[in-house]
C-alpha cells in the first residue's frame, strides 16, 4: 500500500528520530541550493596561453593563501611554480632585519630564482611569499630539466622570464644607486595610485620593505609630504592630495 504525503508528514511528526533526520536533510539541501554557496567554492582558473608547453607534463596544481611562504633563502630547490592567478613577492632579507622587494610574479610568470636553483644553484638566494591568493602549477626539478632539454618552447619561455627579471633588477639598482629615498618614495606612491586610486592601502612598514629602508625613514619622509600638503596620512593608508606636485618630487 502506497503512503500518501500526509501519512509521511504524520509519521515524521510523531517520530522524534525521523523529525531530526528531516531537519538535517532540509538544512543540507538548503546549503547546496543557497545562491551564496557557489561563491565559497573555488575553481581553478584557465591556464595562461604561455604555459602551452606544460600540457601533458606531469604536474600538480595547488592553491596558496596570502601570507603563505613559497620558499626561504638558503632552502634547497623544491618544486617549481608557474602562476595561474594571484601574485607572489620575491624579497631579500638583510642581517639587520630589513627587507627589500626584488620583484613580483603574476599570471603567466615564473620565478627566475627557482628556475636558476633547479638548473644550477643548489639553494635559493632570496625568499618568496604569496601576496595575493594564488593558483600555481608546480613541477619537480627533474621534469623541468627534461623540459629544458627537449622543448624549444620551454627554453624560449625561460629565457624570456630571465630577461624580464634582469630588466626589473636593473631598474631597481638604478633607483637605489642614483635616486634619493624621497624621490623613490614619491615614485612608489605615484605607481600605487595608478593602480589603486588616490587612497593607497599600505602601512609605513610595508613601504619601507618595498624600498629597502627603515620604517622610521619612511615615516619621516611621509610626514614631510603631509606638511607640504601633498598627502594625508591615515591609519594603514595614505591619501594623495596633489599628484602633480608629487610627480615633480619624484622626478
Amino acid at each position: 500500500m502506497k503512503e500518501s504525503s500526509s501519512d509521511v508528514g504524520e509519521y515524521i511528526g510523531n517520530s522524534h528520530f525521523c523529525r531530526n533526520i528531516y531537519k538535517i536533510t532540509m538544512k543540507t539541501l538548503d546549503t547546496f541550493t543557497n545562491p551564496a554557496f557557489p561563491s565559497n567554492v573555488q575553481s581553478i582558473p584557465d591556464w595562461p596561453e604561455e604555459y602551452f608547453f606544460l600540457k601533458g607534463v606531469d604536474h600538480s596544481v595547488i592553491s596558496m593563501k596570502k601570507g603563505e611562504k613559497v620558499f626561504t633563502e638558503g632552502e634547497g630547490c623544491g618544486r617549481l611554480g608557474f602562476i595561474i592567478s594571484g601574485t607572489i613577492k620575491v624579497f631579500k632579507d638583510s642581517p639587520s632585519g630589513r627587507s627589500m622587494t626584488l620583484y613580483r610574479i603574476g599570471r603567466g610568470e615564473s620565478c627566475m630564482l627557482s628556475m636558476s636553483c633547479a638548473l644550477s644553484n643548489p639553494i635559493h638566494q632570496a625568499s618568496a611569499m604569496v601576496e595575493e591568493d594564488a593558483w600555481v602549477i608546480t613541477l619537480r626539478p627533474d621534469i623541468f630539466r627534461t623540459l629544458m632539454n627537449d622543448s624549444e618552447a620551454a627554453r624560449n619561455y625561460v629565457f624570456t622570464q630571465f630577461a624580464l627579471r634582469m630588466t626589473d633588477n636593473m631598474v631597481l639598482i638604478e633607483e637605489v644607486v642614483f635616486k634619493r629615498m624621497d624621490q623613490r618614495l614619491a615614485d612608489m606612491l605615484i605607481e600605487r595610485s595608478q593602480s589603486g586610486g588616490e587612497i593607497i592601502k599600505m602601512t609605513h612598514e610595508e613601504l619601507a620593505t618595498e624600498l629597502g629602508t627603515a620604517r622610521e625613514v619612511i615615516s619621516r619622509l611621509l610626514k614631510e609630504l603631509e606638511l607640504n600638503g601633498l598627502v594625508r596620512l591615515q591609519r594603514g593608508s595614505i591619501e594623495i592630495l596633489d599628484l602633480k606636485a608629487l610627480s615633480k618630487k619624484g622626478a
